[in-house]
């Protein structure tokens, strides 16, 4: 019963941060739209700034299982498992909105300690997955893979994703543009078969 209620909580936040964010959401209203008192919230999270970590953690745990999911996906080559990966990530923004906004925040000089904390953790998250995808590939002697190719995976997947958003927030984005940016991502970086 007590995950189950922190779960439901942790939902509840989720909702109000997405829509409100996190500095005109109030542990008052998370607990109004569960029915619970406040007191319920602080028995499991000593804070809102808590309560905001464990949400985006729970954002980057669901996000981390489906591109497990694109890699896992043994029926595909590993080329179309990047495909699938690289569009999957596109979508970020809008399955994992505190979480792309927690990305966009810490790009620019004013993001705090616990902002950054949380994006290095994804970070490391995303980058073990792709490490232990990439090292299957290289025991079947795909040369060109190295130590730092997951990084630079996760930084051109994340910058693609943060201009593609830049550029539809301005409507500047055209339809193709995802289309061929996932075309020169796989060409890039030369995918096997």
């Amino acid at each position: 019963m007590a995950k189950s209620r922190k779960t439901d909580i942790l939902k509840a936040a989720q909702k109000r941060f997405i829509r409100h964010g996190l500095n005109k959401t109030t542990l008052e209203e998370v607990a109004r739209d569960l029915r619970i008192g406040k007191a319920t919230i602080y028995h499991y999270f000593e804070s809102k700034d808590q309560l905001f970590a464990e949400t985006v953690r729970l954002e980057i745990s669901e996000y981390l299982d489906q591109i497990k999911n694109c890699f896992n996906n043994e029926s595909l080559p590993i080329k179309e498992r990047f495909q699938e990966y690289f569009l999957f990530k596109m979508k970020l923004g809008e399955l994992y909105p505190i979480l792309f906004d927690v990305i966009k925040q810490t790009i620019n000089e004013f993001s705090t300690e616990k902002m950054v904390e949380l994006h290095l953790h994804f970070l490391e998250k995303e980058e073990e997955i792709l490490s232990l995808v990439l090292q299957s590939i290289k025991k079947e002697k795909h040369d060109f893979i190295d130590k730092q190719f997951a990084r630079v995976i996760i930084a051109e997947t994340t910058g693609f994703l943060l201009l593609s958003s830049f550029l539809k927030t301005h409507n500047k984005m055209e339809a193709f543009f995802i289309e061929k940016g996932k075309d020169e991502f796989l060409r890039k970086f030369s995918f096997p078969d």
